[in-house]
């Protein structure tokens, strides 16, 4: 995943905050947090970006939280602490987190085939689904395609026998969560009430939700294409339903708890949290490696980088943490030129 130069600069800063009102960048390079937001600005400016949110964790605290721009540029009614952006892809993360406290709870077996909680008609065709687990949904190789509406016949397939290559997959998480929507006797569409009563709650995550709702209508803003407001492929009020892979409306504050929750281990097993961040299988990039709902950078010295991107043509987000230092940040943009 690529992020602009801005926002990689960003987040390279990110790895040497304290919060003196001076940042230290990992070139040496001291800046105030004045600068930064010059910065921020700057790019937003040069890039048409019209709103931001972004925090920066520094020892597993927020230690940075700005939110610039405008809801929609035509308006130019200012954002605030509390605007939601579309967190596309960012939503994998959180649905992999609340997922492994479902294999802590001995609800899911992260290596027992789906298929013996809920079979799925869309692929019985291919007798190769039955090996698909919830270990290869969240690490990308269940051989599923990134979506079925790609293929020339519209149809689910399989792309390679399941576990033994990567392919990114959102089908996949969608698969998952019709499974764990059985296991809780429930609608997919309303595991959102499950997430927040697991997840929310305990992080304090007041600002986020997976589908539609009053909150999110009353505080969304808008997300623009090619300068331009326009509407990407999220969830909106004709769209409002849960989707594993995409659905999450956050800011960067209330998702950042979510990052610290991951560093730290909040809410879940030791073990669990090792499986998440464990190396599980090589992508196509022989830089980056996956995790469980999350992508893995290997640094030039040795060390993990954890990463995510977002990305549903009208919204960007993004984020990068260290478990070595828990630092880290965290931004989401009202643009398709916030992430590339």
């Amino acid at each position: 995943m690529k992020y602009t130069r801005g926002i990689l600069l960003i987040a390279l800063i990110s790895f040497g905050y304290t919060w003196t009102k001076r940042v230290h960048s990992v070139s040496g390079k001291v800046l105030s947090v004045d600068e930064i937001d010059n910065f921020v600005l700057h790019q937003m400016d040069s890039l048409k970006i019209p709103a931001v949110s972004m925090a920066i964790i520094d020892n597993s605290k927020i230690v940075y939280h700005r939110t610039f721009g405008v809801k929609n540029k035509n308006t130019k009614e200012p954002i605030n602490a509390n605007s939601l952006f579309d967190a596309g892809s960012l939503t994998k993360t959180l649905f992999a987190y609340w997922a492994l406290k479902a294999v802590d709870k001995k609800q899911l077996d992260l290596d027992r085939p789906l298929y013996q909680y809920l079979p799925y008609p869309d692929i019985e065709y291919d007798e190769r689904y039955k090996l698909i687990t919830t270990r290869m949904v969240l690490s990308h190789t269940s051989g599923f395609p990134n979506w079925r509406r790609f293929n020339k016949d519209k149809k689910l397939d399989i792309k390679f026998p399941p576990g033994t290559d990567f392919n990114y997959s959102g089908e996949g998480y969608e698969y998952l969560a019709n499974v764990l929507a059985h296991l809780n006797n429930t609608k997919k569409d309303s595991l959102e009430s499950f997430i927040r009563k697991d997840l929310y709650k305990p992080l304090k995550m007041k600002n986020s939700s997976t589908v539609w709702s009053k909150k999110v209508s009353a505080n969304r803003i808008d997300g623009h294409i090619n300068g331009q407001v326009a509407k990407g492929w999220g969830i909106s009020l004709d769209n409002p339903g849960f989707y594993a892979a995409y659905s999450l409306q956050s800011e960067a504050k209330d998702y950042a708890k979510l990052l610290i929750a991951i560093m730290t281990g909040q809410e879940l097993a030791e073990k669990t949290r090792k499986e998440m961040l464990d190396i599980q299988i090589d992508s196509k990039a022989k830089e980056k490696v996956w995790g469980l709902g999350i992508e893995i950078i290997k640094s030039n010295d040795g060390k993990l980088l954890y990463t995510h991107g977002g990305f549903n043509n009208d919204f960007s987000s993004g984020y990068l943490f260290s478990t070595d230092t828990n630092n880290g940040y965290v931004f989401f943009a009202s643009s398709d030129t916030g992430y590339k």
